[in-house]
């Protein structure tokens, strides 16, 4: 059975994604913004977006990690890291600066809609993990989700986009050409 809760809560800023970037988001608030509230929402059980879902064999890093990594924690393992040894190090950074109070897991965010009138981002979603229907606004929305992530990626809207053969969305003004590259892994 689905419960629906008409609790809103509100934070200055929500992170959707908990992902290396939703992660460094939350951690550059916290150290950049002390005060700010926020929220980061997560589909998953846990941390760590693609690396988290992408479970093929011998999956590592197609970068070196001393790049790749957080410039407030450097990287100091072999360049080429494996799949295990970045959610170790993201969850190093998790534990080290406190972020899990932050991060709520298993909530998908369904709807992000802007109100001019209240200023304010208003999403919905749910949590996996009850069905349950949640609700929060906040003053700014970072979005820091992989494409592949999202179950039916959708074409930008605008002058000038079509869609190719191979899923990409491709736009074209004068000699300026811009790709989207989406796909569906399942």
């Amino acid at each position: 059975m689905t419960e629906t809760s008409h609790q809103v809560e509100h934070f200055d800023v929500a992170i959707v994604g908990a992902g290396i970037s939703g992660v460094g988001g939350a951690y550059h608030l916290t150290k950049q913004c002390p005060g700010t509230s926020f929220v980061v929402l997560e589909a998953q059980d846990s941390f760590g977006g693609t690396w988290l879902t992408h479970r093929y064999p011998g999956t590592r890093s197609d970068s070196d990690l001393y790049t790749f990594g957080y410039r407030f924690k450097p990287w100091t393992s072999a360049p080429i890291a494996t799949r295990a040894e970045i959610l170790d190090y993201m969850g190093e950074v998790i534990t080290e600066n406190r972020l899990d109070r932050h991060i709520r897991y298993r909530h998908r965010v369904l709807s992000a809609r802007w109100s001019s009138r209240n200023k304010l981002w208003a999403l919905e979603g749910t949590r996996t993990d009850t069905g349950e229907t949640v609700r929060f606004t906040a003053n700014f929305l970072g979005c820091a989700r992989d494409i592949t992530a999202i179950p039916r990626a959708t074409p930008p809207n605008g002058a000038g986009w079509r869609t190719s053969k191979g899923g990409s969305f491709i736009r074209r003004i004068g000699r300026k050409t811009s790709i989207a590259r989406a796909r569906r892994l399942s």
